[in-house]
């Protein structure tokens, strides 16, 4: 994979692309909790920031699958730097309100809405099949080391920031994506290896009219079941897991433990450091097992890690938790989307990965409008013990279902 120069450079555009989104995520939590100190205000405009998941998500990957992959992921990134900068600009114009806030966050999500759909179907294009699983763990691996630097690059900023000019270092994250992305057009960069589909292919749209595709995308989701139960299973496991992780997190450290924005950023720190050791041991072993199984086992422990987080009380503590939890993300996302690449042909990916896109970002946008809610009236430490049960149980379904029991 280290030799494969076109997945160097996706993984670079990658990294980042997630440093931005980390950094942002962060900021945009921290600064509405500031300006509002109120849980249910904060998650109501942070679901707003996702809800793009569910406005262009399911024909996103329409156009993702009729144009170039790379000219996507361009115009996605170009689009989150003018949008990202804009936030602090307005806020320094004195034209910032929450709404505005919410407004801009949600037009970034839409930009990402077609980022990643592109960059997951681009992959299959760069490696051959037996490389996928080691691929995808490359790629993926920009995601943990972008959590490593992303909550510390924040705290760092906010020591000597006003926690709105973080959004400047966003719009650098983007621009450095774009920059590393450029490359991906230069003569001879794209040139797969052995086995892997010509370069042409990432031009070329598939025939029919755009209704038709989109239907077609539909359909196949719904008829290729291994692919619309693992849907499911994402669905309903994002809609338990997220906005707790992304809501949850931040009112756990400042209201459970009174914490401050520096434990969040080591808090959220910390997710990396069991992710890339557990990415790279996928990375170099994860081929002898079924990807899928992997999914499921990995579902249970990604919920049940989770609760202790019931009984601890002190930073430190969920350091420890959170160290431990982490070991089982990746082999939630590798798994997932190495599944989807080895059974959903070419001319569909871009679209199945939109779904996928949505099912994460969209789900997302509801669990946390609903987290806000529930935080009103539940600690979140008890949050966070109820949805790790919820959550585990979407890997037991999947164990369960007949249709996963072949392979």
């Amino acid at each position: 994979m280290l030799r494969n120069p076109a997945l160097l450079t996706l993984w670079g555009g990658e990294f980042a692309s997630r440093i931005g989104e980390s950094i942002f995520q962060i900021a945009l939590l921290w600064y509405l909790l500031e300006l509002t100190e109120s849980s249910l205000h904060t998650g109501v405009v942070t679901m707003i920031s996702y809800l793009p998941a569910f406005v262009v998500g399911v024909w996103a990957g329409v156009v993702v699958d009729r144009l170039d992959y790379r000219r996507v992921l361009l115009a996605a990134n170009l689009c989150r730097i003018a949008l990202a900068a804009g936030i602090p600009l307005l806020f320094l114009a004195g034209a910032l309100p929450v709404a505005g806030i919410a407004a801009m966050g949600f037009l970034i999500s839409g930009a990402t809405a077609f980022f990643n759909p592109a960059r997951d179907a681009i992959i299959p294009l760069l490696a051959r099949r037996s490389e996928l699983l080691g691929a995808n763990s490359l790629v993926q691996s920009a995601w943990q080391f972008s959590l490593v630097i992303g909550p510390l690059l924040a705290a760092a900023g906010a020591e000597f920031l006003p926690t709105v000019h973080l959004f400047f270092g966003v719009s650098l994250a983007f621009a450095l994506s774009l920059l590393v992305l450029l490359r991906l057009g230069l003569r001879g960069l794209l040139a797969p290896p052995d086995g892997a589909p010509a370069e042409s292919a990432l031009a070329t749209a598939p025939p029919g009219g755009f209704f038709a595709e989109f239907r077609g995308g539909l359909g196949y989701l719904w008829s290729e079941r291994r692919v619309f139960w693992i849907w499911i299973i994402t669905l309903l496991n994002n809609f338990f897991l997220m906005g707790p992780v992304f809501v949850g997190m931040p009112v756990y450290v400042r209201s459970y433990l009174g914490g401050t924005f520096r434990d969040y950023g080591l808090i959220e720190a910390t997710y990396a450091g069991g992710m890339i050791v557990a990415t790279w041991l996928i990375g170099r072993f994860g081929a002898r097992f079924n990807p899928l199984h992997v999914l499921f086992l990995a579902l249970i422990y990604d919920g049940l890690t989770y609760v202790p987080l019931l009984w601890v009380t002190t930073v430190k503590g969920t350091l420890l938790i959170i160290l431990i939890h982490s070991l089982g993300i990746p082999a939630i996302t590798i798994s997932r989307i190495t599944a989807l690449h080895r059974i959903v042909p070419q001319a569909l990916q871009g679209r199945v990965f939109s779904y996928f896109h949505l099912a994460v970002a969209g789900m997302t946008a509801l669990s946390i409008g609903v987290v806000g809610v529930v935080l009103t009236r539940l600690p979140a430490n008890q949050l966070f013990a109820a949805i790790g049960v919820l959550s585990a149980s979407c890997g037991v379904l999947g164990l369960l279902l007949p249709v996963f029991r072949k392979g």
